[in-house]
């Protein structure tokens, strides 16, 4: 039961994250001469933004994750001040029960999709954890949206292929969410 509680407190964290990180200029992929391998576009922002969201969740800065959380999100919490507020309850609670988020990693980045104005990519995560049984490790993934040619990302964690169709059924139609996979005890450490 402990580890539902977590895997559901852990996908609240994760489901108002969102980046959107300071403006840099973009880098575009070089065009490829062999056509047997797709040039995939290079997002430096998409790792680098998702790697600051996850080091401000794990630190507990939850008014870094409200500030990189994408408005929509944040207006459902009724701003930004109530959401990292929320978090930090959140996170107070897992804690007062055993629970403390250790690590958010990313994963490499494979698939990406440009539907209109929009660039899509499902960005894989590691989550590690210390809970009373130990340290243990799930995996999961979210969603990183830019809607400024990759310079600034959005992400949506907790959300499945179902409610991802019906939020972006273009992108649905090109990318596909894995499946979490629950957290498991991690030997030897």
């Amino acid at each position: 039961m402990k580890r539902i509680l977590l895997i559901i407190a852990i996908s609240v964290l994760l489901l108002v994250q969102i980046t959107s990180g300071q403006k840099q200029p973009t880098k575009t992929a070089p065009k490829t001469q062999n056509p047997t391998r797709t040039a995939k576009p290079a997002y430096p922002n998409l790792k680098i933004q998702a790697d600051e969201l996850g080091r401000a969740t794990v630190s507990g800065d939850f008014a870094k994750v409200a500030d990189l959380t994408h408005p929509e999100v944040v207006a459902k919490f009724g701003g930004k001040e109530k959401m990292a507020a929320v978090l930090k309850n959140d996170a107070a609670q897992m804690k007062a029960e055993g629970f403390e988020l250790t690590a958010m990693t990313v994963g490499e980045i494979k698939q990406i999709a440009k539907i209109d104005t929009e660039i899509f990519a499902i960005v894989p995560l590691k989550i590690t954890f210390k809970s009373p049984e130990g340290k243990e490790a799930g995996e999961s993934s979210m969603v990183g949206i830019s809607t400024d040619n990759g310079v600034n990302w959005k992400f949506i964690n907790g959300i499945n292929q179902e409610k991802f169709k019906a939020a972006f059924p273009k992108a649905a139609e090109k990318l596909q969410i894995p499946e979490e996979k629950p957290p498991q005890p991690i030997e030897n450490e």
